[in-house]
């Protein structure tokens, strides 16, 4: 059986995977990373865990196998696929956030943690799970992680979105969505981080 390197990757709050699904299709032939789409929807009436259970069973059936696996959360599940890390980090070779919330942050308006996770209890959940966890990341766990942020962003500051002793990356880029899409297939820094070895 041949080794591949697997990502789980999962969407934002609207759920929606049509769009990484069509960002990640020559994955394969191009990079020799082999992208698994995982629809998570976010504005149900469940909290948090069956949400990181669907990810922690993926990651299990695909190390069986013998493959690597990193993971790319996008906006509400940055801190999903953190979490997932946590749970599952001896197997994980690395995992990426793009544009989401790790920390709830003290901003008002557009920008308060309060108002952005009104729709998702699992959102919520998400971030407060991992905000609690991250004091037990070492220094080793950090370096597997990746935080990619636009120049600006209307609903995520950046200050909840870095990890410290992580890489952090600033992409030229404003606005949530094109900052997402452009760290997906423009700019690059996910692919260039997936690619190199531990």
């Amino acid at each position: 059986m041949s080794h591949e390197h697997h990502v789980i990757i999962s969407p934002g709050m609207d759920g929606k995977i049509d769009g990484l699904q069509l960002i990640t299709k020559d994955w394969p032939k191009k990079y020799g990373l082999y992208p698994e789409v995982e629809q998570i929807v976010w504005k149900d009436e469940f909290g948090l865990e069956p949400k990181l259970k669907k990810i922690t069973d993926l990651i299990d059936k695909l190390v069986v196998n013998g493959n690597s696996v990193s993971l790319i959360g996008t906006s509400a599940s940055g801190s999903l696929m953190l979490n997932a890390f946590i749970e599952r980090k001896g197997v994980i070779e690395k995992v990426v956030n793009v544009g989401g919330f790790v920390r709830p942050g003290n901003r008002s308006g557009q920008r308060n943690f309060n108002e952005r996770s009104a729709a998702s209890i699992a959102f919520r959940e998400s971030v407060l799970k991992f905000a609690s966890l991250e004091s037990t990341l070492t220094p080793e766990d950090r370096k597997k992680i990746l935080t990619v942020r636009p120049l600006w962003d209307e609903l995520v500051p950046p200050e909840t979105v870095v990890i410290k002793g992580a890489l952090n990356k600033q992409i030229p880029m404003v606005e949530h969505v094109l900052g997402i899409a452009t760290a997906m297939v423009l700019y690059d820094p996910v692919i260039m981080f997936l690619k190199t070895s531990k």
